[in-house]
């Protein structure tokens, strides 16, 4: 299978289409993974998210990127969604993706980034993994945070991401990275706004 269906399949997956939340303006969904799925084929089409494998254009320990200016997500090798760790990363990267395809303009880095970390942890709880055991160097402090908004949204309630758990995760999150923001303004002129 390519890496285009591969991504594709994994977008599509129970695991994670199950995540869904909303953290002051970025909506994170699996209805959204779903259209970001669309963007990822091997036949040639005007809104794909172009797949390349670039050990060069990645940081050290860093299994993918992705790249808002090209629509282009990079991979470490054609073998990184073969384990727990690649899938959870590519399940990040592909959270920038949905940013991106909703085209918000710009979102504090921040804010993003704690969205994608979000993201990924809920990926491994919805495999039943726990983030520490498959995925060294994220920042475990984010775990304990989704799994108290994963819990709140499987049990019926609210979707929104609390100002204390924004707040913790951007505080986490800063570590990492800096101060500033990332532009999104579509997948190749498509933009998607729905839930």
């Amino acid at each position: 299978m390519s890496l285009d269906l591969e991504i594709q399949a994994l977008l599509r997956s129970a695991e994670v289409q199950s995540i869904n939340f909303v953290m002051r303006g970025i909506v994170v969904s699996g209805i959204g993974f779903g259209e970001v799925s669309n963007c990822f084929s091997t036949s040639p089409m005007r809104h794909r998210i172009r797949v390349t494998v670039r050990e060069v254009l990645l940081p050290r320990d860093v299994e993918a990127s992705y790249d808002p200016v090209h629509n282009k997500i990079h991979l470490r090798s054609a073998t990184v969604l073969h384990n727990p760790l690649g899938r959870g990363a590519v399940v990040h990267e592909c959270t920038h993706a949905q940013v991106d395809l909703r085209a918000l303009g710009t979102t504090p880095i921040r804010s993003e980034e704690g969205a994608a970390f979000i993201a990924h942890a809920w990926y491994h709880l919805a495999c039943g993994e726990s983030v520490v055991s498959v995925a060294p160097g994220f920042p475990m402090a984010v775990e304990p945070i989704a799994i108290g908004i994963r819990n709140r949204v499987l049990a019926g309630g609210s979707q929104e991401v609390t100002a204390n758990e924004i707040n913790a995760v951007r505080r986490i999150v800063a570590e990492q990275y800096p101060n500033g923001h990332y532009r999104s303004d579509g997948i190749r002129g498509r933009r998607y706004s729905g839930p």
